[in-house]
């Protein structure tokens, strides 16, 4: 990540933040395995790892001290519900000071399982408003049956989804791109 305006038609500089990467095209391959590592300093864990398309916002109680920061905001998840929800991201679509508490509805805690998709929770941006750094995802791996076909040919659009959650001060927001899925894969 680096130190760069990503929406030019608003006022000041919007960094983007990276809370999810969604991984498609595993419908066909069954059980996958899933696996993680930070490398360097910057790099950002990965919190929370699911097979499902919908990325589910996190905030803290508020992000004025480090004890707030540890507690979920109200009716937020570290475990989202499994109902019926099948969006691309749920959250609340607005930024919060850090002295706002966060507060949102049981229902946008929701994230259907979905064998399609893999999606890795992190917190990769190049600064934080806490003042961290965080421009480095982690290293992120997804397990799955291949076969003699050409790699080249494995490229499917939208395989890949990074997403902003609207973590703190950012709003929702999706950059769908080119990636490699498994054989026969199919990206709706």
């Amino acid at each position: 990540m680096t130190n760069t305006d990503h929406d030019s038609s608003t006022a000041g500089k919007q960094l983007f933040e990276i809370n999810d990467i969604a991984r498609g095209g595993f419908s066909t391959s069954g059980t996958v395995n899933v696996a993680y590592t930070r490398f360097g300093t910057y790099s950002s864990p990965v919190y929370r790892v699911g097979r499902t398309f919908t990325s589910v916002q996190h905030r803290a109680l508020q992000y004025n001290t480090i004890t707030n920061r540890a507690q979920n905001g109200i009716n937020y998840l570290d475990l989202p519900t499994k109902n019926s929800v099948a969006a691309a991201v749920t959250g609340e679509n607005t930024p919060i000071n850090a002295t706002d508490i966060a507060t949102t509805t049981l229902a946008s805690q929701d994230a259907v399982v979905n064998s399609n998709w893999v999606d890795f929770t992190a917190d990769t941006l190049f600064q934080d408003s806490d003042g961290s750094l965080n421009p480095v995802s982690g290293l992120m791996y997804i397990e799955a049956p291949c076969d003699a076909t050409s790699p080249y040919t494995w490229v499917k659009s939208g395989a890949i989804r990074l997403r902003q959650t609207g973590r703190k001060t950012s709003t929702l927001k999706e950059i769908a791109i080119s990636g490699f899925a498994p054989p026969g894969a199919i990206i709706p």
